[in-house]
C-alpha cells in the first residue's frame, strides 16, 4: 500500500562538514490539488531563495524545494500553515 501525504512534509538539512543549514519541503499532489495558489504564493516571498536546480517535479504534479532564507526556516514554514489555516477559515465562511 502507498502511503499518501495530504500536507506538505518540511525538514531542515544541515551539512555535516560545513554546517551550512538549507530546508527541503515537499508539497503532495492531493495538498496542491487545494492549496496550490497558497504555496506559490508562499515561494514567491521574497524571504524564500532557491534556483531551479532546487525544485524536482514529480509525475503526479507533487514537487520537493530545497530553498535558503534568511529567517529561520521554521518560521518561514509557520508563515506558509498560517496561509492555509486563512484560506481554510476563509473556505468555511
Amino acid at each position: 500500500m502507498a502511503l499518501v501525504f495530504t500536507h506538505p512534509q518540511f525538514r531542515v538539512i544541515v551539512h555535516a562538514r560545513t554546517g551550512a543549514i538549507s530546508v527541503r519541503i515537499y508539497f503532495p499532489a492531493l495538498f496542491l490539488a487545494e492549496f496550490y495558489s497558497q504555496a506559490i504564493e508562499w515561494l514567491q516571498r521574497q524571504q524564500i531563495v532557491f534556483d531551479e536546480k532546487d525544485l524536482k517535479i514529480y509525475s503526479d504534479g507533487s514537487f520537493r524545494i530545497y530553498f535558503k532564507t534568511q529567517l529561520s526556516p521554521e518560521t518561514e514554514y509557520l508563515v506558509l500553515i498560517a496561509m492555509l489555516e486563512e484560506q481554510e477559515g476563509r473556505s468555511l465562511n
